[in-house]
């Protein structure tokens, strides 16, 4: 077995009579059977396609709209904000994901960037979408003390317990066979492409290059050689004209001394064109970034690089120059400024590739046919994911049975629709019947907000019956956010929320908060609103307490000696709480349970809907 160019000797495995198993392994049956630079004459079929991903972006890093539009071009992609996800089920005429509707399912490179945690969600109910075979687009797989990258682990897992068909990987065929063997699913190498249309539009003028060479991108700690590079360059005494973009982000935000902005599109493919020979390097784990395809395509521009490991894509003094060292990368650029013809035939020949083979529309053709072929080898009958089988197991999968989901509310006025999602209203508002929480620190990029499970938790300790969350998945921003938690005593009746009427309203409150726990978590114009299990009643008969806020009460200070239970239990009284709850509570009262006092105060502390700054208790402990 041949896994990059390492032969893995594999025997199988004996099985309990003595006699070994068939030959080939499982890991066999995974390895790609697609190469990216054969699919020239390949006709894929046309597909419907849920593209998994926020707003984009595309100034900064446009390879994620160059990938999704490629793919658009194939098939009919269908973004996760477009109405058409969502429809009523037939049967019972609640709203729902229909897994028929969909070929194939993909996720973004962008989404997947900042994975840190196998069950992060997919922002969308996979359980609704199983049979939907799904491939991921993965990003950023390497570590990186400069930059948010997520974990490689986290994200292998998270790609298998979505049940995904294959993964993609930019960074090369070795670490697509790497991630073949540990992550449970085929990995295929697909490098990035390029837009020859947009970069080739100066291609075969050399009339206008003032400029001997260049350089843009990013000159942090993360890019040792880069530095290397420009200060050899400036340092040449030839003097050579030069034209150098060099930044990184403390400049840029804080204006250092070589602050620098990023040029436009059309101003970087301009200055490209202008340009005689452009110098590009390797970025982490040797991955050959999406400069190396755009200089390629110009068809004006000499490419000069450090030295790139994977042959299959160019031939070195054919499409491109590398270098080995600084002494040699000088002494390669002083050469090609004095022979203009074999730069130029270096050049032409460099265009000529990568209309072959390098562009985004065969990219596409590539992710079309690899995922195509996956398929074919998959039992019909089986769905890809199943549910309750994630790794690692935090308890039993959550079926929504803790809680009613009331349904998904609008706000009646328009005005307030970016205000639920990013002012927060608070409970001094006409959203004054449901109180926010703070925001919760987590591990993830995005340090802060809720999953359904955080704040039912929450507010069940604050006694609340009614629990909501807002601006959970695809609210804002390109990748996928975490719910807003309000915790609340009943509806609030100035009319400012009513329930969603359509589908495409309901399609807001359709997102997920986390991959284990898939109860809807809100949107950005949007509350899914939940009524704690074993409170019968219906939300709008939930009357608020009668309580002032400013009553003094006398409160015992001292731990050591308990206050009268009738005390307590005549307090409790005059706060206006339910018959109901008053009956439980003082059965328990008169249990005599050690403790009870505790136990008294945190029920009379849910029952009041005081907000904790308001609240005074009898010890630090309890509150």
């Amino acid at each position: 077995l041949r896994v990059g160019r390492r032969k893995v000797a594999y025997r199988a495995p004996r099985t309990a009579g003595g006699k070994r198993g068939p030959r080939s392994p499982p890991l066999l049956a995974m390895l790609p059977v697609v190469r990216y630079d054969r699919v020239a004459d390949y006709s894929p079929p046309r597909w419907r396609v849920l593209w998994v991903e926020g707003r984009l972006d595309c100034r900064t890093w446009s390879y994620y709209c160059d990938v999704r539009s490629a793919f658009s071009a194939l098939h009919e992609v269908i973004r996760v904000s477009h109405s058409s996800v969502i429809e009523a089920d037939a049967a019972t005429g609640k709203c729902r994901l229909d897994a028929k509707r969909f070929h194939l399912i993909v996720v973004g490179p962008r989404y997947a960037t900042n994975v840190v945690n196998a069950l992060e969600p997919l922002g969308l109910s996979r359980a609704q979408l199983a049979t939907v075979p799904l491939v991921v687009l993965q990003n950023k797989m390497y570590t990186s003390a400069t930059e948010l990258t997520g974990s490689v682990t986290a994200k292998l897992q998270w790609a298998t317990n979505l049940g995904a068909a294959a993964g993609f990987t930019w960074l090369g065929s070795r670490k697509a066979a790497e991630f073949t063997a540990s992550g449970g699913l085929p990995y295929h190498w697909m490098p990035f492409g390029v837009d020859a249309s947009v970069y080739g539009k100066f291609a075969g003028n050399f009339t206008d290059q003032p400029f001997d060479i260049g350089f843009t991108g990013s000159s942090g700690p993360k890019y040792a050689l880069r530095a290397e590079i420009t200060a050899a360059l400036r340092s040449d005494p030839a003097r050579l004209r030069t034209y150098f973009g060099s930044w990184d982000k403390k400049n840029v935000a804080g204006g250092g001394g070589n602050r620098w902005f990023t040029l436009s599109r059309v101003n970087y493919v301009k200055q490209i064109a202008r340009t005689k020979i452009w110098v590009s390097t390797t970025g982490p784990e040797g991955i050959v970034g999406t400069r190396f395809f755009e200089v390629l395509a110009s068809g004006t521009t000499l490419l000069l690089c450090n030295r790139v490991n994977e042959t299959s894509l160019w031939e070195d003094g054919v499409h491109l120059v590398m270098f080995d060292g600084m002494e040699d990368m000088l002494r390669k650029v002083h050469h090609y400024l004095s022979h203009e013809e074999e730069r130029r035939a270096i050049v032409t020949a460099a265009r000529t590739l990568v209309l072959e083979r390098h562009t985004w529309a065969a990219r596409a053709k590539f992710l079309t046919r690899a995922t195509e072929e996956v398929i074919a080898r998959h039992p019909p009958e089986v769905p890809w994911f199943v549910d309750g089988k994630l790794s690692p197991q935090t308890g039993p999968p959550r079926d929504g049975g803790k809680s009613l989901l009331l349904g998904c509310y609008m706000p009646t006025n328009t005005s307030h629709r970016y205000q639920i999602g990013l002012s927060m209203p608070d409970a001094s508002s006409e959203w004054g019947a449901l109180v926010r929480q703070e925001h919760r620190l987590s591990d993830r990029p995005y340090k802060t907000g809720w999953s359904v499970a955080e704040c039912e938790d929450a507010c069940q300790v604050r006694g609340a019956p009614l629990f909501g969350l807002v601006c959970g998945g695809f609210c804002h921003g390109d990748a996928h956010m975490r719910g807003v938690c309000y915790c609340g005593k009943r509806q609030t009746d100035s009319q400012a929320l009513r329930p969603s009427a359509t589908c495409e309203q309901e399609l807001q409150c359709a997102t997920t908060c986390s991959l284990d726990d898939e109860r809807p978590c809100g949107g950005v114009a949007a509350m899914a609103l939940y009524l704690r299990q074993g409170l019968a009643e219906a939300p709008s008969a939930i009357a608020p307490p009668v309580v002032s806020h400013r009553r003094n009460l006398r409160r015992p200070t001292r731990m050591s000696s308990d206050p009268p239970i009738q005390e307590e239990l005549d307090y409790l009284r005059e706060t206006g709480i339910d018959e109901s709850l008053f009956a439980a509570v003082r059965a328990a009262a008169a249990g005599g349970v050690t403790g009870r006092r505790d136990a008294l105060l945190a029920i009379r502390f849910a029952a009041s809907g005081w907000r904790c700054e308001e609240a005074q208790f009898h010890s630090t402990e309890v509150v």
